[in-house]
């Protein structure tokens, strides 16, 4: 008789066997100005928003990349300068762009086009960063005295999230539909993420062991957070969930560095690390564990040094460059995730 044990042994292997197996077909999805792209969030219906530009990264536009177009989003009255970072499953954009004076957050929709969302009183410059299917937005403004986060909404405007006891700045990057917001919190003894919620406001997360800063980037419905850890030798991905804290996501082989920007409602995470081969994009699984992107595309002419996004379809956005023949084995580096040179653009749709 097979034991219990065996079967659930045997679910597992098959399971883990079928999720490493996911391959994906990728889209180049162009530029605006034949230029550079880089992306930043998707939604459910595979709508992707960024920036792009000239090819190193001048004179970029927000766009909006739907319905197999790219379509520049433009700027702000007097602005020359505009970048997206978040799109709901209503194809709503928030982002910011200078205007005649100041940096400043803005909500774009089809109907309305770019708004100014504004600042908090006595500042003057604002970006908006995260916007949750309700249509609360989130990001910071900041004046003389640095930068605080908020939250946004059509009916109360925007509001402030103080930062932690004893630090003097906040920013927030993301919120979910239940409200609850992440972001971090600056002060004297570095930087900290944060979850805040309207009923019991702000909550330090925490570090990985040994480190000393964090940041939460993403937080999904389910409550989970995406980040990143540092310490004096090197950066962590991090997920946090309420019942286990913080949790290493760790980093591809050869790698010291990694950070975690997509998180969707299954658990799946999507980020960027380093590697013997440079930074490549990756993806997480609880079961697996983390996975080089580039080993799971259909195409060998492209590195992917970053992933951005993944929604519940299990589409990714990712950024990279198209390279010659083996580029899976081409080592490209870059300094940052969001390094603005001559990018693509990506969209990875998992294979039936």
């Amino acid at each position: 008789m097979i034991s219990a044990r065996k079967v659930v042994l045997s679910i597992l292997l098959m399971l883990s066997s079928a999720a490493f197996a996911q391959r994906y077909r990728i889209s180049d999805l162009g530029a605006l100005r034949a230029g550079s792209a880089v992306p930043a969030a998707l939604n459910n219906n595979g709508q992707v928003v960024g920036r792009s530009g000239m090819p190193h990264g001048e004179m970029t536009h927000a766009f909006v990349w739907s319905g197999g177009r790219i379509h520049d989003l433009d700027t702000l009255p007097g602005g020359d300068y505009s970048a997206a970072f978040a799109i709901n499953n209503f194809g709503d954009v928030v982002g910011y762009s200078n205007a005649a004076r100041n940096l400043r957050a803005f909500l774009w929709t089809s109907t309305s086009g770019l708004s100014d969302l504004g600042t908090l009183p006595g500042d003057t410059g604002s970006e908006a960063r995260g916007i949750n299917n309700a249509g609360q937005i989130v990001g910071s403004s900041s004046g003389h005295n640095g930068s605080r986060a908020f939250i946004w909404s059509s009916s109360t405007g925007m509001q402030a999230i103080d930062a932690l006891p004893g630090d003097k700045e906040s920013q927030a990057f993301s919120v979910n539909d239940s409200g609850q917001v992440v972001g971090s919190s600056v002060g004297g003894q570095g930087t900290q993420a944060f979850l805040w919620t309207p009923a019991d406001g702000l909550r330090a997360l925490g570090v990985l062991p040994g480190q000393a800063s964090s940041v939460a980037l993403l937080i999904n419905n389910s409550g989970q957070v995406v980040g990143s850890s540092s310490g004096s030798d090197n950066t962590l991905a991090f997920i946090w969930t309420a019942p286990d804290g913080m949790k290493n996501l760790g980093t591809l082989p050869g790698g010291d560095y990694s950070t975690a920007t997509g998180l969707n409602n299954s658990g799946l995470v999507v980020g960027a690390s380093g590697s013997a081969l440079g930074l490549h994009a990756f993806i997480w699984n609880a079961l697996d564990g983390m996975q080089d992107l580039n080993s799971l595309i259909t195409s060998s002419n492209v590195v992917l040094s970053g992933a951005v996004s993944i929604n519940d379809k299990g589409q990714i956005v990712a950024f990279g460059s198209p390279g010659a023949e083996g580029a899976h084995t081409h080592v490209i580096e870059l300094d940052h995730e969001s390094h603005a040179g001559p990018l693509h653009t990506y969209l990875l749709t998992p294979l039936q």
